[in-house]
């Protein structure tokens, strides 16, 4: 026959059954709004019998969290997507503006505004006004070319400072995930469930997925190894690899990304990641951003060889002169080598008095892939034959000079060679580099009647100002299919599928992950309802099993006192 003694303790179980089924419920309640926890749930069993098989009541199983692991995991797996897709979107937002065309400073505008110039200096030639307005707007091409170039590198700066920030939130989120582990570990050692922290863990996991592709692997003592990734190992139980941004082996002032292993041993990971934002950094750090960069010095290239290409052979109102010096030079190794870009034939200089009458005409042979810049030079004073009337030389800097003599002066005529955009000759622009470096010509930007217009110094010619202005519509890039405004359009519009072909797939991808999201939500997150309804169970029960600890207490006062 049960004793009192076993009745009271099995009353006691219910009360404290019922006091932990209260005490998760307002655990629950107070953790509504907590990012990344899981609704726990508090559970009863059934006790031991007593030796003579009458029921022994019940005791309170361990407190379990209401979750769902597969669930979890697509969620893990579907985020770096939307990482790569929502960094991609910032960027291209970031892209339409610097190609931004809905202001007056837009590079396109600026090209417009540039050939119109010349069609005015085409129909004006002498005019002192239309020459100032050809080289102002030529000076403000260059420099939307420039501002253009250095928005864009400003841009991969930013991506690649935003690499910089996600290495040190790995780290941080891998230093959690291992602190995580140790507590899990030693907390479920003792058979209890470290419910919260394996929230946290699965919270900081997450968090890390939306930086790379993450792979999370739990082994039996309830540890987890974080792969990132192609195959790298972020954190192994009680271990942390560490990432590391470096300059070594990268681009100058852009950083690579390391992985460390034991005794600083390191492995290139930059190109090892399949997902998140650091994949998109990197893609849009190292080659969307520099495809456009491409792009956009192409078109820079383009302008300056086809409107140099006239102008280095005209000539304008004091386009004569006594000295002139290239734009570009050669180092010391390169002036003994045959000279690149340069094409068999020969070009010319007039020597002219100072009433702009030629008086001689020297042609100078040039044997493309033969002639260096010494030979080049050589051959200018053998023709000439005499320093007095005119003189070539290569200076310390490698530059090339041509000085003329008793108040004589020169010009250039025809060119089969390009000898003269090769060494920047009496040119309208300037660049070595494309867009980051496109100038105007110093001469031109300091004498604007130095402008060509003609040939040959005939007063009132157009016809190279006219040739200029009808490089706008003609097709002159691309192997000559599209013209110069056609292949800037391209680059809006290449832009823009871009931006809309994202906007598509990210949301396609944002609504699959928050579909995983609200399947989480409905199975893990907090219902005050139930909750609340919950509480008032557990309340009712605990005050039955107080009213029946009470009950045998009585019984145990009367059978004292008989």
């Amino acid at each position: 026959m049960p004793s009192l003694n076993s009745a009271l303790n099995m009353g006691s179980r219910a009360m404290s059954a019922s006091q932990r089924a209260v005490t998760t419920a307002g655990h629950n309640i107070a953790n509504q709004n907590t990012e990344g926890f899981s609704r726990q749930q508090q559970s009863t069993q059934t006790a031991f019998p007593q030796p003579n098989g009458i029921g022994n009541g019940s005791e309170p199983s361990p407190t379990t969290r209401v979750f769902d692991r597969f669930v979890q995991s697509k969620i893990v797996q579907e985020t770096p997507r939307s990482g790569v897709f929502t960094t991609r979107e910032e960027f291209f937002s970031k892209l339409e503006l610097v190609f931004s065309e809905m202001s007056d400073s837009g590079l396109h505008r600026a090209m417009n505004d540039f050939w119109n110039s010349w069609s005015q200096l085409a129909n004006q030639p002498e005019s002192d006004v239309v020459r100032t307005r050809v080289r102002n707007q030529g000076d403000t091409l260059a420099t939307r070319f420039r501002d253009t170039h250095a928005q864009l590198q400003s841009l991969r700066k930013e991506a690649d400072a935003r690499i910089q920030g996600a290495v040190n939130q790995i780290n941080n989120l891998a230093q959690q995930v291992k602190e995580l582990n140790r507590q899990i570990y030693s907390y479920e050692i003792s058979g209890h469930h470290a419910n919260d922290a394996r929230d946290a863990r699965e919270l900081a996991v997450e968090k890390l997925s939306k930086l790379v592709d993450v792979n999370m692997i739990e082994n039996s003592n309830g540890r987890t190894s974080v792969i990132i990734g192609r195959d790298w190992t972020l954190v192994e139980g009680d271990q942390v690899f560490e990432l590391d941004a470096t300059l070594r082996g990268g681009e100058a002032g852009m950083v690579s990304i390391d992985g460390i292993a034991t005794h600083d041993h390191r492995r290139d990971l930059t190109r090892s990641f399949r997902g998140g934002q650091m994949t998109e950094l990197i893609q849009m750090r190292d080659e969307t951003i520099v495809g456009y960069m491409n792009q956009l010095d192409e078109l820079a290239f383009g302008v300056a060889a086809k409107v140099n290409q006239p102008h280095a052979t005209g000539t304008g109102i004091s386009s004569a002169t006594d000295l002139m010096k290239s734009a570009y030079a050669l180092t010391p190794e390169a002036r003994a080598q045959p000279m690149p870009f340069l094409q068999d034939g020969v070009f010319q200089l007039h020597l002219v008095d100072r009433d702009n009458s030629i008086l001689e005409t020297y042609e100078i042979e040039v044997q493309a892939g033969v002639d260096s810049l010494e030979d080049i030079v050589n051959r200018i004073n053998q023709t000439v034959n005499d320093p007095n009337l005119m003189a070539a030389s290569i200076g310390e800097d490698g530059s090339m000079f041509l000085e003329t003599g008793q108040s004589r002066r020169f010009i250039f005529g025809d060119d089969q060679t390009a000898i003269t955009q090769v060494m920047g000759f009496n040119s309208f622009f300037e660049t070595l580099k494309g867009a980051a470096d496109l100038r105007i010509s110093p001469r031109i930007l300091e004498d604007p009647n130095a402008i060509s217009t003609g040939r040959d110094l005939i007063p009132g010619d157009n016809q190279v100002a006219l040739a200029i202005a009808k490089l706008q519509n003609q097709p002159t890039m691309r192997d000559e299919t599209v013209t110069f405004g056609e292949y800037y359009n391209s680059i809006l519009g290449d832009i823009g599928l871009k931006v809309q072909r994202n906007q598509v797939e990210k949301a396609q991808q944002d609504n699959m992950v928050q579909q995983f999201r609200e399947i989480r939500s409905s199975i893990s997150a907090v219902n005050m309802d139930e909750e609340l309804a919950d509480m008032i169970q557990h309340q009712k029960a605990y005050e039955a099993s107080a009213r029946y600890v009470s009950t045998v207490d009585e019984m145990m006062q009367t059978l004292i006192n008989m």
